[in-house]
């Protein structure tokens, strides 16, 4: 055979193979990277809120600042969130909460017929942390059955706080049910001692490993805010480890103000927003997340720990 002939043996399949190459790879690829796009996004809910903390109700893409170890991330989209799947309502019913009874009641009724009105409705779970934690009603979407619990909170004479160990109980608990959204909302008086033995970073590791977000309510007293090791362990997690876990703390000056600072605070996580960004595909996860808006006037509360 000669050697044109075996040439033309050899280029026509070759040529064949290149053109069914051709039609299958686009195709290929574009369902791998589809695939790897959507594999590569991460969500997370955040709360945005203006100059006067309210919440913020138009949001794009472009206001969002997404960045995981100080490298910027694409905001891929913005949506309204969905409201809490879970609230934890831990309240100090320690001696120092009893001038503050008859306002704290109220102020939690309110809260907790606001929270009702969500769509779908919180499992709701009423815990208190006077002398120890114990939970008085457990995770039920009843607006009656919260607001029964409500009325059988009552200061324990001659207690303290737990409130550390309330919230890591509470983390416990969000992880045994594999909560999807969840929030813990504290009340707690100041002018209580804290008897907690536990640490802030035990709180944060709790909230990080649950995805629960902090927020707490704190009634100052004249008298409060002592220096003991457990003291400035509760100021770290209240200062600190709210704005950790993408909550925040609000600090009220008398009891007459409970009921207003709850119903912000249930306007705050009803108005919530979850930011979708994108995530290069690397083989050493990220540890910290940041999430701003290019806005001075707009503060967003972000986890600061990122998703795997």
């Amino acid at each position: 055979m000669s050697s044109a002939r075996l040439r033309r043996v050899f280029v026509l399949p070759a040529a064949a193979l290149a053109v069914f190459c051709a039609l299958l790879l686009p195709q290929a690829s574009a369902a791998t990277f589809d695939g790897l796009a959507q594999g590569l996004q991460r969500s997370m809910t955040v709360a945005v809120l203006d100059r006067n903390d309210a919440p913020v109700t138009t949001l794009n893409p472009d206001a969002i600042i997404v960045r995981e170890d100080g490298v910027s991330r694409e905001v891929v989209r913005i949506s309204p969130a969905p409201p809490p799947t879970e609230i934890v309502l831990l309240i100090d019913d320690s001696q120092a909460t009893a001038p503050a009874l008859r306002e704290l009641r109220q102020a939690l009724n309110t809260f907790a017929n606001e929270v009702a009105d969500y769509t779908p409705p919180p499992a709701v779970r009423l815990a208190t942390f006077g002398d120890r934690p114990t939970t008085i009603v457990d995770f039920n979407p009843s607006f009656s059955a919260i607001s029964r619990g409500i009325e059988r909170i009552a200061p324990r004479p001659g207690s303290g706080a737990t409130f550390l160990e309330a919230v890591v109980d509470t983390g416990r608990a969000l992880r045994t049910r594999k909560a999807q959204r969840p929030v813990i909302v504290a009340f707690v008086a100041e002018a209580g001692p804290e008897f907690g033995t536990l640490r802030h970073t035990d709180v944060a590791k709790a909230l990080q490993e649950s995805g629960a977000s902090l927020w707490t309510i704190v009634l100052t007293q004249a008298g409060g805010g002592g220096d003991s090791d457990a003291e400035r362990e509760r100021q770290m997690v209240l200062g600190d480890v709210t704005t950790q876990s993408g909550g925040k703390n609000r600090t009220i000056l008398s009891s007459q103000n409970l009921s207003a600072a709850f119903t912000t605070l249930a306007g705050q996580l009803t108005s919530r927003w979850e930011v979708t960004y994108g995530r290069p595909d690397t083989l050493i996860p990220p540890k910290s997340l940041e999430i701003s808006a290019r806005d001075n006037n707009v503060r967003v509360l972000s986890p600061r720990w990122a998703r795997p």
